[in-house]
């Protein structure tokens, strides 16, 4: 349903249903018959429709914009909220840098990371996963690999980012060539990991990349990819019910650019 069509169709339930009391019950024996507590029940739904009226026409532009999905239109909106007016709420900052992200216009996502980082700093650490991303897209595995550890060191995001933010400073490892590295951080999240997505994954990449670049390590890279694939078998029953938990995962930026390597994981887990 269009938010033009819900915005009407709320208003009109309100106000028919504010218009029908008030013509059945408009009287001083009314008011009687209804009680406090129904007229209470009418006066919330009345500043609910103002709080919604509001809230609608404050944002319209905007709703409008992710309804479209005009990325370009979104972009050009935000930028004059954000960085001209300085507003870096925690709604637009995280809007303007998803829509960067896909435009794929990193270069402008790290200059907000920047101007972020002087106005709000909390919201760079809140929206680490999707900044860092950036620095993954832009090829500066060194830069990426810092911003990760900093973030893993500091400890400020919450447990499902960590897992992730953890991932990739083993994924940025790989990609440097520090094989060594890589397999010990994928090593720890394949024992501490609560997200068994990430549990699978890991051991994926341990088995297709980094137990025969490693002979020293070989018998502990193994026992870490059986344990993960055991733990990971356990709590999915296939591949389909893998791929549906994966497809949830889909719209957030930071998953949608590894799907091929989950897709990957996914059929070797359960081959």
């Amino acid at each position: 349903m269009k938010i033009k069509t819900m915005f009407i169709f709320f208003n009109s339930t309100i106000i028919v249903f504010l218009v029908i009391i008030s013509m059945i019950f408009g009287t001083e024996s009314g008011f009687q018959l209804l009680g406090l507590r129904l007229w209470g029940l009418i006066a919330l739904c009345a500043v609910v429709l103002i709080v919604f009226d509001i809230y609608y026409f404050v944002n319209a532009k905007l709703l409008s914009f992710l309804e479209k999905g005009d990325w370009p239109a979104l972009v050009q909106y935000l930028e004059v909220v954000v960085l001209n007016k300085g507003r870096y709420s925690s709604r637009s900052v995280r809007l303007l840098a998803q829509a960067y992200l896909i435009l794929s216009d990193t270069a402008a996502l790290i200059n907000l990371e920047n101007k972020t980082a002087l106005a709000k700093p909390q919201l760079v650490e809140t929206y680490a996963l999707i900044f860092g991303i950036a620095r993954l897209l832009e090829k500066d595995k060194t830069s990426a690999t810092n911003f990760f550890l900093t973030r893993i060191r500091c400890c400020k995001s919450n447990k499902a980012d960590l897992l992730w933010l953890r991932f990739y400073y083993g994924f940025t490892l790989l990609l440097d060539w520090r094989f060594a590295e890589a397999a010990e951080e994928f090593i720890i999240l394949t024992k501490i990991s609560s997200n068994t997505i990430i549990m699978g994954l890991t051991a994926w990449f341990l088995s297709n990349y980094l137990v025969k670049t490693l002979p020293d390590r070989s018998e502990d890279i193994a026992a870490a990819i059986e344990s993960a694939r055991k733990q990971v078998k356990e709590a999915i029953y296939d591949v389909q019910q893998w791929n549906v938990k994966v497809s949830k995962l889909q719209k957030k930026p930071h998953v949608a650019l590894i799907m091929q390597y989950l897709t990957k994981a996914g059929t070797w887990i359960f081959t």
